[in-house]
């Protein structure tokens, strides 16, 4: 008596076939002869299974589902809209005045100052732009 699985096996490396759709073998890689599969039955966790079907109370709210958009709460956009508000003009006023100090001991170093400001305050509004429109 054996023990072993009923069922064609690879011609290379004589494993049982794991994966019965596929032409070749998992394990090998080695393509199967067409006549291989043939007076084999295919496993039965391939076989169709008739399931029960759905009472009609489950089956009518499936469909509404596909349908009518779920009325889940939007998240809210008040933080991110605040968060730029208030960013914003801080970011702003923090590089005017570090400017106006920078001003009287340094022209150049004031006017670097003042273009990264620009910089920055710009790069804020388009991430809470960009934040608004996909948010």
């Amino acid at each position: 008596m054996s023990s072993a699985p009923a069922g064609p096996r690879c011609p290379r490396c004589h494993r049982p076939l794991a994966a019965w759709r596929l032409n070749h073998c998992i394990y090998c890689g080695e393509s199967f002869p067409a006549d291989l599969k043939q007076g084999h039955e295919a496993p039965d966790a391939l076989k169709w299974v008739e399931r029960p079907a759905l009472p009609a109370e489950v089956s009518k709210k499936l469909e509404m589902m596909k349908v009518v958009p779920s009325q889940a709460p939007r998240k809210s956009r008040s933080f991110m809209a605040i968060a730029g508000l208030v960013s914003i003009p801080i970011f702003g006023a923090i590089f005017y005045l570090t400017y106006k100090m920078l001003r009287q001991l340094s022209p150049t170093s004031s006017l670097l100052v003042l273009v990264g400001g620009i910089g920055v305050v710009a790069y804020l509004a388009w991430i809470f732009n960009k934040a608004r429109k996909s948010g």
